[in-house]
């Protein structure tokens, strides 16, 4: 309900335009029945009509603001005694303004008084009791809108928490099964060739640390997460050695594109986990980026027996990339396997989108 300090200026008008759709209606029946001046009586009902709805005006919204809450017989009883009270005030103060202005001559002010108090009863009633109910649906309706607008802020929160939480989730899952491969390819080095395992764990730290930086961010450019790939392949060189052969051909013109972080890495340990490692000649894998209009499309090929969609069950790498593709990209991001010269492939396809400088890889 409208309060004194919420009177806006469209309250205002709302107010004088059924002040004025009253007059002409009373001016029009005043006509009707009796013979007399269409502009006299149109030109008094405006001063009773405006007196009237000016006071309706400042007097209901305080009045329903005290009825909030009570019951609907003592609401309406209420109503009617403001109501009653207002036409009369109303009329006084106006039949003292069309005396003195001489709109109705010949009439004194009580006269004025006693013959448009009946009127002004029947038009106070209807000019508050209309307004009355417009804003009581106004302020339903405001109201009703109000809480649509929060439970649907609430669901999107609520929704964008447990993305979050879903992310986060897989992330946790991701971390430490990729650990577990770059320590044990780590620990197989320390004594056979202790440079290398140095390398390999300044290979490690920078693994590390652009991990930990990465889950803070949505993407990351292309050339970043081709120089993680980069480390990985050659920590599990390092332990695989000659079996393990691999070829990056990627041009310059989408090494500035983003990518999920550990996207890439993700598509490439699955490669090295289930085509290379398990096969006592080891294999081969080729990593190759283009973009195709407003996409990105990344291919990761190895010479291994392949595997169908069927086998990225939940807690399988791919099916946690899949996963974070859809909670960040929706349908806008693809992940496809299929079988390609000989060996597997498997697809990534991103919206085209880019926040870095092309770089050379």
């Amino acid at each position: 309900m409208i309060t004194m300090r919420k009177l806006s200026p469209a309250y205002w008008v709302r107010t004088a335009v059924v002040s004025l759709a009253a007059a002409l209606i009373v001016a029009s029946v005043f006509v009707a029945i009796a013979p007399v001046p269409f502009l006299g009586v149109l030109g008094r009902a405006f001063v009773h009509s405006f007196v009237l709805g000016t006071l309706a005006a400042v007097t209901l919204p305080q009045i329903g603001r005290r009825l909030r809450g009570r019951g609907v017989a003592a609401w309406w009883a209420l109503l009617i005694v403001v109501l009653l009270a207002l036409a009369g005030i109303g009329t006084g103060i106006a039949s003292t303004i069309i005396v003195v202005l001489g709109l109705d001559p010949g009439r004194s002010l009580w006269t004025s008084v006693a013959s448009g108090f009946r009127v002004n009863a029947i038009l106070v009633g209807t000019i508050g009791i209309g307004m009355m109910l417009y804003e009581m649906q106004r302020s339903k309706l405001a109201a009703v809108t109000l809480e649509l607008r929060t439970n649907e802020l609430e669901r999107e929160r609520a929704m964008s928490m447990a993305l979050e939480a879903r992310l986060a989730s897989l992330e946790s899952r991701l971390h430490p099964h990729f650990l577990f491969n770059t320590l044990n390819a780590i620990s197989a080095l320390i004594h056979d060739d202790p440079d290398l395992a140095e390398r390999t764990v300044e290979r490690l730290a920078a693994l590390l640390r652009f991990s930990l930086d990465a889950t803070k961010r949505g993407a990351v450019p292309l050339a970043e997460e081709l120089r993680i790939v980069r480390d990985y392949l050659e920590i599990e060189k390092a332990r695989l050695g000659d079996r393990l052969s691999y070829r990056i051909d990627v041009g310059p013109d989408v090494t500035a594109c983003d990518v999920p972080p550990l996207a890439l890495q993700t598509l490439v340990e699955n490669s090295v986990k289930h085509a290379i490692a398990p096969r006592p000649a080891g294999g081969q894998i080729r990593i190759e980026a283009a973009a195709h209009d407003d996409r990105i499309v990344v291919d990761v090929w190895d010479d291994g027996p392949g595997f169908s969609a069927t086998a990225m069950v939940p807690g399988h790498g791919l099916e946690n990339l899949q996963s974070r593709l859809l909670g960040r990209f929706g349908d806008a991001a693809k992940l496809g396997v299929g079988r390609r010269d000989g060996g597997s492939v498997v697809t990534l396809s991103l919206p085209r989108t880019s926040s870095a400088r092309p770089v050379s890889v």
